[in-house]
Formats: C-alpha cells, sequence, structure tokens
C-alpha cells in the first residue's frame, strides 16, 4: 500500500555514489583528453619557453674620511647622506648606462632561427658584423643573414627590405649602412641553420638594461646592495654583471672626486697668473732699486703712502665683505646655504642668528619634502615660513650692503683725494709705492688660494670610496625560468582541478535517473524490481526468444515479487505505464505476461494505447483491424479480438483501429465491463497504457488497476518523472503502485550469475573501467 507519507520526496542533500561513478565512466574519455591536454599544455609551456638566466653579485659601500683625522674641516657638502639610495639610483641612470654600453660589445646582436624559439648567439657566433655607418631605418630589425659558395653571403633587411651579396672582410654598403663580415672560428662548412643580427640603437639598449636590471639593498646598516641581471643568455647575464661591477667602482670614484678635481683646476690656472705678476712686481723692485740706488723716500711721500696704503687696505677689506656677502645672497637665491660650527666673522651676530634661523627652516623644509607632497599644507606652511624669514634676511642684507657700498664710495673719495696730493710727488715714487701695493694684494691673494687648494686636495685624498665586491658576478648554470616542476605540478594539478569541475558540472547537470539507489532516495514508492540492459535483446517476446538472459531472470524476479501485492489470492488487474515514450513499457507489459503465462497462470495482456498502436506488440502481427477500440464501441465482442501466441496461456488483445476520441472510450462505462468479463476468465490482466506524462488514458486504467508499474528508465528518464509519478499518486490517490528501472547497466553487484547463457567476458577491472556506455 502507498500511504501519504510514502509519496513525500526526500530531499536529495547527498551525492549519489553510482550516479557519479556512471558520470565518470561515461565521461572518462574526456577525462583523460582534459588531463593529458592540461599535461600537454604544460609540456609546451617547457618546451617551448626561452629559458632566463639571472646573474647577480653583492657589493658593500663604505665611505672613509680620513681628512676629519688630520683635523681639517671638510669643505665639500657631504654627498653621501642617505648612501645606499643615491648609489641604486646611480646605477639605474641612464647615464651609467651609457658607460656601461661603451664599454661592452652590445652594438650587434646576433641570433639563430628555431622552428619555434630563436636563440642568442652572444660571443659564440659564427660570423662577425663590424659598421660604420648605419641607416636609421636599419636600427633594431632583424637583418637575415645566410652563408653563400665562393667565399660570400646574402643579407636581406627585415622581411621585405633590400636584398644585397657581399664578400667577407670586405664592406658592403646597403641603403646607407655600410658592413663589413667576417667568419669567426665558430664557423662551420656544413652549417645549415638560418641567422640574422640586429644593429641595436643606443635608446634599444638602454631599455634592455634599464628592462632587465635589478638593484635592492640588502642591509641599510651594512650598507650592502645587490645587482642582479636577467637574459636568456647565461654568459651575457653574468658578463654584464660583472663589468656593472667593475665599472661602477671606477665610476663612483670619479663622480666623488668631481667637484674638488674641478676646484683644484681652476685654482692651478689663477694661482700661475698670479705668480707671473708678482714675478713681473719682483723685477721691477729689483731693477727700481739698482737704478735709483735706494728706495728711501720723503716723510711726506711716507705719510701719503702709509694713508694711501691704509686707505686700499681698508677698500679691500670692504671689497672682500663685499665679495662674500655676496656670496651670501647668491647661496641663499640658490638655497645651497650651510651655516657651519663658526658663524660668519665679516656680520654682525643678529645676522648670523638670523642666518642660522633660516638654514634651520630650509632643512625643516626638505625634510618635509621628502614625506609630504609640495600641495600639501604643511608644506606650503612651512615654504611660507622659509620665505618670510629669507624676505627679513634680504632686507636686513641688503642695509648692511648699502652702508658698505656708501663707506666703500666715501673710501674711494677719500683714496682720489690722496691720489691728487701724490700727483705732485715724482712719478718713480708713485709708481713705485702703487706696485708695491699691489705686489701685496697679490701675495695676500696667492697665500689665501695656496690655502683652499691645500685644503681641497686634502679633502680629495681624504675621501675615497672603498667599495668592497662581496660576491662577484654569479656563472648561472639553471635557469630560473620557466620553473618545469612547478608548471608540471601545475599541469597535473590543473588536469585534476578541471576534472573536477567537468566532472561536478556534469553531475549537476545531469537530470537522469542512472540507478535504483537514486529511485529509492528521490521517491519511498515500492522498488519492483530493475531489469538490466542486455545486447541479445533483438525481439518483443524476449522471454520467449532467451529465456535463459539476465533480462529474463530479472522478469522472473518481477513475477516473484508481484507475489508480495498479491495478498488477497484474487485475479489482479496490473496496468504498466511510464511518463513518455521510450522508456520500455511496452516490452516490460509483453515480456512480464509472458513470465506469468510461463508459471502456468491464465494472462491477457491489452494494448491500451490507442492513439499510437503498435503493430509490433502482436506477436501474431495482427492487421489492427479490431481490439480495444472496436470493442469500447461495442463493435466486436473481445473475444472476437483476442489474438493467440506462442505461448498457451497467454492472450493478447492489440489497440484496433485509431479512434478519434480514446479517452472518452474510457468514460463511456463499456472498460469496467470489460475488466470485469476478463477478470472472471484470467488470472491477470496486464494492461499496456499510453505514457500518463503525455495523455490521461493511462491514469484512468491505473484507477481501475489492483497494481500500477510505473517504468522509468536508466540514463534516459529525468528526474523530474519521479517527480510526474507522486503527481498522479497524490492527485488520483493511488494506493497500490510501484516501480520498476528498466535497462540499467550490467556490472558486478547486479545479475552476476554463472549459469545465464549471457555471460559476461572475463574482462580485467581496467577495461571494465574503460567501457563506454
Amino acid at each position: 500500500m502507498v500511504t501519504k507519507s510514502d509519496i513525500r520526496q526526500p530531499a536529495p542533500d547527498s551525492i549519489d555514489p553510482e550516479k557519479l561513478l556512471s558520470v565518470f565512466r561515461k565521461n572518462l574519455r574526456w577525462i583523460i583528453l582534459i588531463f593529458l591536454a592540461s599535461n600537454f599544455v604544460a609540456y609546451l609551456t617547457i618546451r617551448y619557453t626561452k629559458d632566463l638566466f639571472e646573474s647577480e653579485s653583492e657589493l658593500k659601500l663604505d665611505i672613509k674620511r680620513d681628512a676629519t683625522e688630520l683635523g681639517i674641516k671638510t669643505v665639500i657638502e657631504d654627498q653621501n647622506l642617505n648612501m645606499v639610495s643615491g648609489e641604486i639610483e646611480q646605477i639605474k641612470s641612464k647615464l651609467f648606462f651609457n658607460r656601461l654600453i661603451d664599454s661592452m660589445d652590445l652594438k650587434v646582436s646576433y641570433f639563430s632561427v628555431g622552428k619555434v624559439l630563436k636563440n642568442e648567439m652572444y660571443r659564440h657566433s659564427s660570423f662577425e658584423v663590424q659598421y660604420t655607418a648605419v641607416n636609421p631605418a636599419h636600427y633594431d630589425i632583424p637583418i637575415y643573414f645566410d652563408f653563400l659558395e665562393n667565399n660570400q653571403y646574402r643579407i636581406k633587411v627585415g622581411d621585405s627590405g633590400p636584398v644585397a651579396i657581399g664578400n667577407y672582410d670586405r664592406t658592403i654598403d646597403v641603403e646607407g649602412t655600410v658592413l663589413s663580415i667576417r667568419k669567426t672560428i665558430y664557423y662551420s662548412e656544413n652549417d645549415d641553420n638560418d641567422y640574422y643580427f640586429v644593429l641595436n640603437s643606443r635608446n634599444r639598449l638602454i631599455d634592455y638594461l634599464s628592462t632587465n636590471i635589478q638593484v635592492e639593498p640588502l642591509n641599510f646598516n651594512a650598507n650592502t646592495i645587490r645587482i642582479s641581471f636577467q637574459d636568456n643568455n647565461a654568459l651575457k647575464a653574468h658578463d654584464i654583471v660583472n663589468k656593472i661591477d667593475s665599472l661602477y667602482i671606477l665610476y663612483s670614484n670619479l663622480q666623488k672626486n668631481l667637484a674638488n678635481k674641478q676646484k683644484i683646476d681652476w685654482l692651478n690656472r689663477e694661482l700661475k697668473q698670479v705668480e707671473q705678476r708678482m714675478e713681473d712686481y719682483e723685477n721691477y723692485f729689483e731693477n727700481f732699486t739698482l737704478k735709483n740706488k735706494s728706495s728711501d723716500l720723503s716723510l711726506d711721500l711716507k705719510k701719503t703712502i702709509v694713508a694711501i696704503n691704509r686707505v686700499d687696505s681698508q677698500r679691500y677689506d670692504l671689497n672682500k665683505k663685499l665679495l662674500e656677502l655676496n656670496d651670501v645672497i647668491e647661496k641663499i637665491n640658490s638655497n645651497s646655504l650651510t651655516i657651519g660650527n663658526q658663524p660668519y666673522k665679516f656680520l654682525p651676530e643678529y645676522l648670523n642668528k638670523r642666518l642660522e634661523e633660516l638654514n634651520l627652516i630650509t632643512k625643516e623644509r626638505d625634510k618635509l619634502s621628502l614625506a609630504y607632497n609640495e600641495n600639501t599644507f604643511a608644506f606650503q606652511q612651512k615654504e611660507q615660513e622659509l620665505k618670510a624669514i629669507k624676505d627679513q634676511v634680504f632686507d636686513q642684507l641688503t642695509d648692511i650692503k648699502t652702508e658698505w657700498l656708501k663707506t666703500l664710495a666715501e673710501l674711494t673719495e677719500r683714496k682720489e683725494s690722496l691720489e691728487k696730493e701724490f700727483v705732485s710727488m715724482p712719478d718713480k715714487n708713485t709708481e713705485f709705492s702703487k706696485n708695491q701695493r699691489f705686489y701685496k694684494l697679490y701675495e695676500e691673494f696667492y697665500l689665501s688660494m695656496m690655502q683652499s687648494k691645500a685644503e681641497f686636495e686634502i679633502a680629495q685624498a681624504g675621501s675615497t670610496p672603498d667599495f668592497k665586491i662581496l660576491s662577484p658576478a654569479t656563472l648561472p648554470s639553471q635557469p630560473i625560468s620557466p620553473k618545469k616542476f612547478l608548471i608540471v605540478g601545475i599541469g597535473i594539478v590543473a588536469g585534476i582541478v578541471i576534472n573536477i569541475f567537468f566532472i561536478g558540472i556534469l553531475y549537476l547537470i545531469n537530470n537522469k535517473i542512472t540507478s535504483v539507489k537514486e529511485v529509492e532516495r528521490l521517491t519511498e514508492v515500492p522498488m519492483l524490481g530493475a531489469i538490466p540492459t542486455s545486447n541479445s535483446v533483438n525481439g518483443t517476446f524476449h522471454v520467449v526468444t532467451n529465456p535463459k538472459s539476465v533480462v529474463s531472470e530479472a522478469i522472473r524476479t518481477l513475477r516473484t515479487n508481484l507475489e508480495f501485492f498479491n495478498t488477497h489470492g484474487q485475479n489482479q488487474v496490473i496496468t504498466i505505464t511510464s511518463t513518455i515514450s521510450g522508456e520500455g513499457k511496452s516490452f516490460l507489459a509483453m515480456n512480464l505476461s509472458g513470465m506469468l503465462a510461463l508459471s502456468n497462470k491464465k494472462v491477457i495482456l491489452l494494448d491500451l494505447d490507442m492513439r499510437k498502436p503498435k503493430s509490433e506488440k502482436n506477436p501474431l502481427g495482427n492487421n489492427g483491424i479490431m481490439g480495444m477500440s472496436t470493442i469500447l464501441i461495442n463493435k466486436n465482442k473481445w473475444t472476437e479480438c483476442i489474438a493467440k501466441t506462442p505461448l498457451d496461456n497467454f492472450d493478447f488483445i492489440p489497440a484496433g483501429p485509431h479512434p478519434p476520441n480514446p479517452s472518452e472510450l474510457l468514460l463511456n462505462g463499456e472498460f469496467p465491463k470489460l475488466l470485469d468479463d476478463l477478470k472472471k476468465e484470467y488470472d491477470f490482466v496486464v494492461i499496456d497504457t499510453p505514457p500518463v506524462g503525455l495523455v490521461t488514458d493511462g491514469i484512468m486504467a491505473m484507477r481501475r488497476s489492483d497494481l500500477s508499474i510505473y517504468v522509468f528508465r536508466a540514463n534516459y528518464s529525468r528526474r523530474e518523472f519521479i517527480d510526474n509519478m507522486l503527481r498522479v499518486v497524490r492527485i488520483n490517490k493511488l494506493t497500490r503502485v510501484s516501480s520498476v528501472l528498466n535497462a540499467v547497466p550490467v556490472s558486478n553487484h547486479y545479475y552476476g550469475y554463472g549459469y545465464y547463457e549471457e555471460q559476461t567476458s572475463s574482462t580485467s577491472g581496467w577495461k571494465k573501467l574503460l567501457r563506454i556506455r
């Protein structure tokens, strides 16, 4: 009995292993292909990705300051603040790259062309190219090269450019590009490879270096950096890193002492001029003494000279102060003012304090610029504060300068007055005194410049870079890319993951019924049995033609299970239906009827599918002139429409001619009478109905039946067919309903009996797994 709780559909909240295995078996070929495809992609990636090598070195940056140990003040601004970051930017600068390009032979690149990849023949090319002029259009494009006979070669510029033939060790002009090509020690007579070379422009080389170089700090406290370079050629990467190390040490030494060297050179030139003038004055004094026999002047002359000397000294001091004052103003304008431990002695104390304050605010502004944008409020506020104090300092310096210029003008007027008095004195004394004054000025200037030169030379000698190569450039033996094991692992994992998604998607979109357990899980309607699939089913009356097959044995099991529904021992009316056609209800009706007849029961099969009668259902080949349709309209008696079968106890009534109103025929009252008459004559009345998912004829028959068998077909019937069955049972309040799953794939779990004629071959587990159903 099917109760109300029997038709309740449990929630399918778990994975069906049998269905999952069925999906896996049915798509095993695709699963294997996906797995092989993912690994094949991994293989192609490894095979056709060029190896990338990385050479690296480590440097330690250190600046020795021996000049301070001698007690001499450093006269140049410290250029090594934040030294590590500064040195890294220096190495990555275009200026350094240009020096690197000039020191290496990178102007021409040579390549060997393979079927897929191209290989750079760095320092192993079979030919060498030199050029004296290059057409700008020929830079950075491949120029194909072929070896010819008779000591000749052929080149082609680009894919569609000019072609030229030349001789080795002789120049050739190709549209303005003048080349000279010679063979190298790597040349082979039997070389059939294809080659091309590229004339690299400087911009392309700079881009190449900047793209592949990497400079990073290792330890800021230890001032250590790491220089690495990546290239498809291991030897080329090694040579570039090695050249960077050596060139960087030389370049850094020159850069650190460039400012001092320029100042020393200027001082040397000025000292030579001053020495020459002082020598001229010394010769003059010597000749004057020898010629005049004396250098003693009158007291007036002496007083005048003393006064003039005093004025000149004051003017010199004042000019010197003005020069230094102008220097301070210029430094303030260029933001290069630096206040040391000692203030400017020629300035008043209050101005020195203001300059110190200006210097302090300037440093604070510079620190803010490192952390804030120029448009931020903090930076602009500090900039305004700096401008205000700078304007104040400028006003004060301008006032002092104006005062000093006024004093200088007064001294100039004083000097002119003394010189007018001196005009009346002998010309020789005047010239002698004047030369003496200039000589003293040059002498003081000479001593000052000599002192400055000594300070710069000591600073240059004491501030020398001491860079150490902690680890020289490595020659890589293994590429850093592609990582073969990683790619293989990714290919395997990708194959597995894709297959998992593939199987999962197929499992989710597969709405077909696959197993008995799935039917039992989705409904509690009793399962009468299952019929396996078989390749030997070649006719409608299978239990007669193949009585020992697994299908026949399954139908015997159904016959046995029917006894559990016949608890009252009464004659049974069995209706066999399905949701749609093609699920095997007619096959089951014919063969179940035959199996019942073989058990000495009197059975009659009614073909109630009057909408689509099938002549093959009639084992005797009835022509369909009369049958159920003619019986229900009282045109024929049922006894006239009986067709005999090969079995004595099995009769069959076909559908008959196709009527225009099959449903009305079942409602006219003749159908129940027919069933009552048949029950008196037969033990079982089996009804083959049309699909209830399409028409209602079958439902009318199910209401009149003692047992209704609902047929599903494995891997054909959709899961919603179970919902349709439950809806029919619920709406029509049917109580005696069971289900049968047809065409179940054969496995060792079902019907594995050795005494059937249809025995499975003793195949291996792998062959069974690979079997596609």
